[in-house]
């Protein structure tokens, strides 16, 4: 087990909005050092289930009740839910109170929640754990899943340097490591390395015809794994970085007409260039 950071003075009650894979994971980390952790779903189904996997302390489907009194709000929801979220428990929250979230996008988020809540702004520091799996629910959740994974940060201009300062503190107390960066970054940067290589994973999986199936091994398993991730979580996270996917998407049409044009003209050692070239930048991400 990865040696934790002394619990903060002032960390003692968090609630998470949200109790599937990554929500139930944070509340599961967080419990290692004692913090009293409240659990947040519409369903009463899901909050008992929190419960018994040891994700949460209790479990409300109101969100005033589980987030009152709340050192940390911590929520994770589908991306398009994030910002009414926030603006919800904010009303019930101490000046003091951090909100933070565990969303793959940003910069509409960050945007969104400035425009219609200064005061929810000012607590709200948009966080991302470089952490999942393709799996959901609490019943995958796992106290160690951010043990020493990133967790990117994207304070706003709005950020009260108090919000920041004690989002790192929380962060580090899950197991994880903190960078930071602006939220255009982060969606930019994702696009890249996330957000198109599970369209790809998905292209993959969809052009499979039942002659083939039969023929599947482990590479075409490897390359398609995420394909199996919620298809309504991933629709949001397409529709807010929308740009920044097609950018992307455009490199990789480029980059695959290239591809097709070695092939069509025989021309191997360009290949053998490309695949060497390719190689080495994977090798380099071990």
């Amino acid at each position: 087990m990865q040696t934790l950071p002394e619990k903060p003075a002032w960390l003692n009650r968090v609630s998470i909005l949200g109790v599937g894979l990554l929500g139930g994971s944070v509340g599961m980390s967080l419990r290692r050092s004692g913090v009293h952790v409240v659990g947040y779903s519409r369903r009463e189904s899901s909050c008992r289930a929190a419960v018994q996997a040891g994700a949460v302390d209790e479990g409300f489907t109101d969100i005033a009740r589980a987030s009152e009194g709340s050192d940390v709000v911590v929520i994770a929801s589908p991306v398009d839910k994030i910002v009414g979220l926030a603006i919800e428990a904010d009303a019930v929250l101490a000046e003091t109170a951090l909100i933070t979230d565990v969303g793959s996008t940003k910069a509409e988020i960050v945007a969104e929640i400035t425009a219609r809540s200064p005061s929810a702004a000012a607590k709200f520091v948009a966080a991302h754990p470089i952490a999942g799996s393709e799996k959901t629910g609490v019943e995958n959740a796992s106290a160690t899943l951010l043990d020493d994974k990133l967790v990117v940060l994207t304070p706003s201009e709005t950020t009260a340097p108090e919000s920041l300062d004690r989002s790192k503190s929380f962060w580090l107390q899950t197991g994880g490591r903190v960078v930071s960066m602006s939220p255009t970054e982060h969606d930019q940067r994702l696009a890249a390395v996330s957000h198109v290589p599970h369209l790809v994973s998905s292209i993959l999986a969809s052009l499979l015809d039942e002659e083939c199936m039969p023929l599947v091994g482990s590479g075409w398993k490897d390359m398609t794994r995420v394909a199996s991730g919620d298809p309504a979580m991933w629709t949001a996270i397409c529709e807010q970085n929308r740009e920044a996917i097609l950018d992307q998407l455009d490199l990789f049409w480029e980059t695959l007409a290239s591809l097709r044009s070695m092939l069509f003209m025989g021309d191997t050692a360009a290949l053998r260039r490309w695949l060497e070239d390719a190689k080495a930048r994977k090798d380099a991400t071990q």
